[in-house]
């Protein structure tokens, strides 16, 4: 019998960098009781800029986990 698994999408973003916004996803996912997470898909990363340096990194993720 095959695996089920769903996906949830989900966004996050760092002052530090576009590890440490993910890094942050899977700690948030994980505190909200999210098990079994199999994998990340990054979708989109982008960046907010102020005062000409980079402010923000973000990044959309799809996240697979066991059903």
């Amino acid at each position: 019998m095959g695996e089920i698994g769903k996906i949830t999408e989900i966004m996050s973003s760092s002052n530090k960098s576009f590890e440490d916004a993910i890094s942050k996803a899977v700690a948030r996912l994980q505190e909200k009781g999210e098990k079994d997470i199999r994998g990340l898909k990054v979708k989109n990363v982008s960046v907010s800029v102020k005062d000409g340096k980079i402010a923000e990194w973000r990044v959309n993720l799809k996240v697979s986990s066991e059903f």
